[in-house]
């Protein structure tokens, strides 16, 4: 009897202590994951040819990419007529949609999904910069859209871009139908660090089930009311009502076009340094925070400059490379990049602007 209780105490024992071991370790690595800094330059890859979309009737911006249950790649995608020139996504863009077989593309127009409503609604004219997301069962698809209102600016375009606000239209799948929401997710809120214009939202789930959005605005504040700033606002539900935090975020500086997600133990988030005063050269740029309100510079800031490196090895320079959107995988890791992109010098007497799909390596 005796010898039975010594032999279940030492199979206990050995139990307990791989258990604590096993524990011991998952904690040490759940602690390097956390405390691993994203490098996302180190990841960015050649871009195959077919991974560009463009269309010589269009100007072609900003794209949002989203995989469905069918397995199928499905983008949405700012354009408008060649016709209205480049100043003409202000009051002549739609949101069109496309779909592929791979993340890359290539991906085949299908159809045009959002405009304007018309006098009486938030959105009266346009849709522009579409930023798609799943949450839970059903597709959350952010997007800007403005009234045509008197702001006391000085001319009808800075009106139209000062009455320009966040809006989301919700589907059970990507192929719709989707339902627009009635009011803009926000608008202006007394005391709160947004004023003007609110666009160009990108939107993740908290650690805590809450939803938080990174978006683009003035500011009510003086010293900031001139220059481009971010703001955060937060809800428990994803289609709002968000509530925008007092202070705005990234405000020493100038970026835009954020785009947001949470890994590892983080808040990462990926901006357009046009004027290159966060990396020293113009490209995208990339921002750590531990909980989403507090916002740094990552210690490799520089994500890519404005040259497109293709699978042959040559090298296309560009004018534009904005609206980063990234694509995440199944284990949400970086996976695809999108960006608004523009040559700097063609041969093709047609160069409008085009979204391109950057491949991004799995670490």
């Amino acid at each position: 009897m005796r010898r039975h209780i010594l032999i279940m105490l030492l199979v206990f024992s050995t139990l307990l202590f791989s258990c604590v071991g096993k524990k011991k370790k998952e904690e040490k690595r759940a602690t390097k994951e956390t405390s691993k800094e994203l490098d996302l330059s180190k990841l960015i890859m050649p871009v195959p040819s077919y991974s560009v979309l463009k269309d010589p009737n269009y100007y072609i911006w900003g794209a949002s990419m989203v995989q469905g249950e069918d397995q199928r790649y499905h983008l949405f995608y700012s354009r408008w007529p060649k016709s209205t020139g480049f100043g003409g996504w202000l009051d002549h863009s739609v949101i069109a949609y496309a779909t592929a077989d791979s993340p890359g593309g290539p991906y085949t127009h299908e159809k045009v999904i959002l405009d304007g409503f018309g006098k009486g609604h938030w959105n009266e004219q346009s849709a522009h910069n579409p930023h798609i997301n799943k949450f839970g069962n059903k597709y959350y698809l952010y997007f800007i859209s403005h009234v045509n209102d008197d702001f006391g600016k000085k001319n009808e375009t800075e009106n139209h871009r000062w009455g320009q606000r966040i809006g989301v239209a919700v589907a059970d799948k990507p192929t719709g139908p989707w339902k627009v929401s009635e009011k803009p997710l926000i608008d202006y809120q007394e005391g709160k660090g947004a004023e003007g214009y609110m666009v160009n939202p990108s939107v993740c789930k908290n650690t805590d089930g809450s939803y938080l959005m990174i978006f683009k605005t003035r500011s009510n504040i003086p010293e900031f009311e001139k220059r481009m700033i971010q703001c955060t606002a937060t809800s428990p539900n994803p289609d709002g009502p968000f509530v925008i935090s007092e202070k705005p975020i990234l405000t020493e500086k100038e970026a835009e076009d954020p785009f947001l997600w949470f890994q590892n133990g983080k808040y990462y988030a990926v901006l357009d340094d046009q004027r290159g005063l966060y990396t020293g050269s113009h490209g995208l740029a990339l921002f750590s925070s531990a909980d989403g309100q507090v916002w740094d510079v990552a210690k490799t800031p520089n994500v890519m400059k404005p040259v497109l490196i293709w699978e042959d090895g040559s090298r296309s320079k560009l004018r534009f490379l904005e609206r980063p959107q990234i694509w995440l995988d199944k284990n949400g890791n970086p996976a695809m990049l999108f960006c608004a992109a523009m040559l700097k010098e063609s041969k093709d007497s047609i160069n409008l602007p085009f979204n391109v799909h950057i491949p991004i390596k799995h670490y």
